[in-house]
């Protein structure tokens, strides 16, 4: 899938759940949507970025398998980084 589309997938998700108003998600442009889903709200950590994310939105067939591939990133991450 494209990043505009993955946009689209997850400002839908953002309505449907009634989570934020559509004003919100009109000013937000496509990468700071995506990257308000792979960045944790308390740390700042990413579970994906860079080229690891560029793979993981043109690999995915829609917004839950894209939710799939970043955490199996993020658990990826977590591993590597582990103490």
């Amino acid at each position: 899938m494209t990043k505009s589309e993955l946009a689209a997938q997850l400002r839908q998700r953002q309505l449907d759940q009634g989570l934020v108003p559509q004003w919100m998600l009109d000013i937000l442009n496509d990468n700071a949507i995506i990257d308000s889903y792979v960045t944790c709200a308390e740390c700042g950590a990413k579970q994906a970025g860079g080229e690891e994310l560029e793979r993981i939105i043109a690999e995915s067939h829609c917004a839950e398998d894209f939710f799939d591939r970043r955490n199996a990133a993020g658990r990826a991450r977590a591993f590597v980084h582990w103490p």
